[in-house]
């Protein structure tokens, strides 16, 4: 679940330091580690930190594409369902009422991400949906599914909002994210 804003035991920091640009060309001599990985970059960057539309087709495998490259997580052969809906109803499903969610993703229904956001073309936007898609990643590998949900929920925000920060990074985007909630807000966690 990805929230913009502050909540109790959550804040989620934006800071946008110039519009989004595309990603300057970053050819050059050849890393110590040879053409091969600055040739990888070069696409992963090409394809994705550019504004250039893609279709809701290209983009999640781009995004899957991207994340087998920064996470542990290998490519699924299949993506989740993207549900693209009001903000009242994405607020409805994620608080119950008005907070400032963006996006979530839903065990065996797939992403619902606000209608707002422009994935196609923002960066911001693309990593949202990566964020989610983290989560997605997260379930289908069964990831910390041996803890408690509590335990389980902060991991799993952790490593999404990680990712998403890398992501952003590598990409040249000015906007950055950052993720402040404390494990101790778990420490209440009812045993099963």
């Amino acid at each position: 679940m990805l929230l913009q804003g502050t909540l109790p035991g959550l804040v989620l920091v934006i800071s946008v330091a110039a519009a989004e640009q595309p990603v300057a060309d970053r050819s050059g001599p050849p890393g110590m580690y040879g053409d091969n990985q600055k040739d990888n970059r070069s696409r992963f960057v090409s394809s994705l930190g550019d504004t250039s539309p893609l279709t809701d087709a290209q983009l999640l495998p781009a995004l899957l594409t991207a994340l087998d490259q920064l996470s542990k997580y290998r490519r699924p052969a299949s993506v989740p369902e993207l549900h693209r809906v009001p903000h009242a109803e994405l607020q409805k499903m994620v608080c119950g009422g008005p907070c400032a969610a963006l996006a979530i993703y839903r065990p065996g229904e797939g992403i619902y991400l606000d209608d707002r956001l422009k994935p196609e073309t923002s960066l911001f936007d693309r990593s949202v949906l990566l964020h989610e898609l983290v989560h997605y990643l997260q379930d289908i590998n069964n990831e910390h599914g041996d803890m408690k949900p509590c335990s389980r929920w902060y991991y799993r925000e952790q490593e999404a909002y990680a990712l998403q920060k890398n992501f952003l990074i590598i990409v040249g985007s000015p906007v950055r994210v950052g993720y402040s909630a404390h494990q101790s807000t778990c420490d209440d966690e009812v045993t099963r």
